[in-house]
């Protein structure tokens, strides 16, 4: 019986019906949540934090924890609004944007490797640095950025459909098949699986790892520059717990903490159940302060499912 709790919760169908569930109480309970409006901006809202956590399902993949996130889409929205107001030209930004993400990230992923830093600890520093280079940057100030052509990226449409939904689609498709499809999608989930055996079978763990993290940095610029379209504007707060949302996604979505597995359509339905709680949370009217308490409470309760998931595999090594 326990075997087959554990294989429930760790397949993704049971995710996707979790949601299904959630999102029929949330419209019983306030009819408002099922208008077409208020999905939309559900989906909306979704996409950047659900592109940043299909960029951590690869980094937890390998084991690792990406907690630099939050200040990755901070730090690049204020440098990229800053740059503009300097004359930096709009067709450069977003690639810039794009650009840095993937520098971050590679700077995470190289101080974790080749100087054997432990993750938590590199991504929190990076985080920190972030969030205080961008206040030292900002001064409490908001850089605008006016441009129609930008605006497309955060509040344009594309067959009456929100951008921001779309890129979030086409990131999970790309993802999904990097992840199940491509050699740098099973080499990151054999590296965190088993480290040393992903070495002996000729795997440049090293490499990989520092690519899991360049992949986190890529989705977190992706995700920068949908929420600083979105507000045309950069601040130095904009980007305050996302980390934490994004992993409560994947895990959610069935990636284990430890590493070895990945599930992108579960990262998706994980990032969706997020979204759907706090805007049910909006809709009902409950008090702001105990948002962040039910928030908390979701991040425990994912810890406990996949300590749940990986019952059987420690069980398996204690018996080893």
């Amino acid at each position: 019986m326990n075997d087959k709790i554990k294989k429930l919760l760790s397949s993704e169908l049971a995710i996707l019906l979790m949601l299904i569930i959630l999102c029929a109480a949330a419209t019983v309970t306030t009819p408002v949540f099922a208008t077409s409006r208020n999905i939309m901006s559900v989906l909306q809202r979704t996409a950047t934090t659900g592109i940043v956590a299909l960029g951590m399902t690869f980094v937890i993949g390998t084991g690792g924890i990406d907690l630099s996130v939050g200040g990755q889409v901070t730090i690049i929205g204020v440098l990229s609004a800053m740059m503009y107001t300097r004359g930096f030209p709009v067709p450069a930004l977003v690639p810039f944007m794009i650009c840095l993400g993937i520098l971050i990230g590679l700077f995470n992923g190289v101080l974790i490797t080749y100087l054997k830093l432990v993750p938590i600890m590199v991504t929190l520093a990076t985080q920190l640095a972030a969030f205080g280079f961008a206040l030292y940057l900002t001064e409490g100030r908001q850089f605008l950025i006016k441009d129609e052509t930008f605006k497309f990226f955060g509040l344009g449409n594309i067959l009456s459909i929100p951008t921001p939904i779309w890129i979030f689609a086409a990131c999970a498709i790309v993802a999904w098949f990097v992840l199940r499809k491509f050699t740098i999608g099973r080499k990151i989930l054999a590296v965190g699986s088993n480290t040393r055996g992903a070495w002996y079978a000729g795997i440049n763990v090293q490499r990989v790892t520092i690519v899991a993290y360049a992949i986190s940095g890529l989705c977190a610029g992706i995700s920068s520059v949908i929420m600083t379209s979105k507000l045309m504007s950069a601040s130095a707060s904009m980007g305050n717990g996302m980390e934490m949302e994004a992993i409560t996604a994947v895990v959610i979505g069935g990636t284990s903490m430890s590493g070895g597995n990945g599930f992108i359509l579960g990262t998706v339905a994980g990032a969706l159940i997020v979204t759907v709680i706090t805007n049910w949370m909006t809709l009902a009217n409950v008090n702001p302060y105990l948002r962040d308490v039910v928030k908390g409470a979701i991040i425990i309760i994912a810890l406990l499912i996949d300590n749940i998931r990986r019952g059987r595999l420690q069980k398996n090594e204690m018996a080893g």
